[in-house]
C-alpha cells in the first residue's frame, strides 16, 4: 500500500496508514485515529473516496469496505451526493471509560508513555528554544490556537495537543525526537485517546490547565530561554502523569500509583 501524503495545515501527519491488517483494515484505523484523536471534529466532512484512495494509494471498494465499517459503529454519516460526516464519539468515550476502569494493564501503558515522554521531551525543549525557525514558532503556535478552538467548542483536542508537541520535535532539527513524538502517537490504542480527553481535557478546569503550561513552554521556547523551557515541559508532562495517576485513583477497583 502507498504512503499516505496528506497532512494537517501546520505539518502534522493527518493519518497514520502503515497499521498492520489487509489494505481495508490499515485505512479503517487510519481514519479511525483521525476522528478519535479529534482530528475530525463532530460535524465534519471527510474527504471523498477518491481522495482517501489516493492518499492510501488503494482503489475506492477498499475504502469504500473501510468507510462501510465505520459507518456501522455509529461514527459516520454518509448523505448521498454530500459525502461522509463525524456523527459523534459519545457512546465510544463510555465504552473507554469502562474499557480503562477493568485494566490495570490498560492504564499502565498510559503511565509507561507519560513515563517515556518525560524522559524526551524536556529536553526536546531544550534544544528547541536554542534552535527553532520562525516557521517552528507558527507551527507551534498554530497547534495550540487550534487546541484552544477546539477545547472551547468541547470537541476533542487530543490532535492539537500532539500537533503541538510535534512541532517543538521538529524545531530541534533531530528526527529521532521527530520520530519519538510520532511512535507514542501512532502506537496509542483508540481507547487510550479517549481516555486521555477524559483525564486531562475535562472537566474544563483540567484543559484549561493544559493551555496554561503549553502557553508558558512556547513562550519560553520564543525568548530562547532552553533551561527554564527545559524545566517548564518537565512540569507539564510530570502534571499530566499526575492527572493521571489522580483520575486512577477514583476508579474502583484499580492499584494505586
Amino acid at each position: 500500500m502507498g504512503r499516505a501524503s496528506a497532512s494537517t495545515s501546520n505539518g502534522g501527519a493527518l493519518f497514520a496508514p502503515d497499521r498492520p491488517g489487509g489494505l481495508h483494515e490499515r485505512v479503517y484505523q487510519s481514519l479511525l485515529h483521525a476522528i478519535v484523536s479529534g482530528r475530525f471534529a463532530k460535524g465534519s466532512k471527510l474527504p471523498s473516496e477518491p481522495e482517501l484512495a489516493a492518499t492510501f494509494g488503494v482503489s475506492r471498494p477498499v475504502v469504500r469496505q473501510a468507510l462501510d465499517k465505520i459507518r456501522g459503529e455509529g461514527l459516520i454519516l454518509s448523505l448521498r451526493g454530500s459525502g461522509s460526516y463525524v456523527a459523534g464519539l459519545d457512546h465510544l468515550v463510555t465504552s473507554a471509560r469502562s474499557s480503562l476502569m477493568k485494566s490495570p494493564v490498560h492504564a499502565k501503558a498510559m503511565l509507561d508513555d507519560l513515563e517515556f515522554r518525560l524522559v524526551f521531551e524536556p529536553e526536546a525543549a531544550f534544544l528547541a528554544a536554542k534552535r527553532r525557525a520562525p516557521n517552528d514558532l507558527e507551527k507551534m503556535t498554530a497547534a495550540l490556537r487550534q487546541f484552544e478552538d477546539a477545547y472551547a467548542s468541547g470537541q476533542i483536542s487530543h490532535h492539537y495537543d500532539y500537533l503541538f508537541h510535534e512541532a517543538i520535535a521538529v524545531s530541534t532539527t533531530n528526527s529521532r525526537f521527530v520520530d519519538a513524538a510520532r511512535t507514542i502517537e501512532y502506537s496509542q490504542d483508540d481507547d487510550r485517546l479517549l481516555m486521555r480527553q477524559l483525564v486531562h481535557f475535562q472537566p474544563g478546569t483540567r484543559g484549561a490547565e493544559v493551555i496554561r503550561e503549553h502557553e508558558l513552554v512556547l513562550d519560553l521556547i520564543r525568548q530562547r530561554e532552553a533551561g527554564p523551557a527545559r524545566e517548564a515541559m518537565a512540569r507539564h508532562i510530570s502534571s499530566s502523569r499526575q492527572r493521571l495517576i489522580d483520575y486512577l485513583r477514583r476508579a474502583d477497583g484499580l492499584p494505586a500509583y
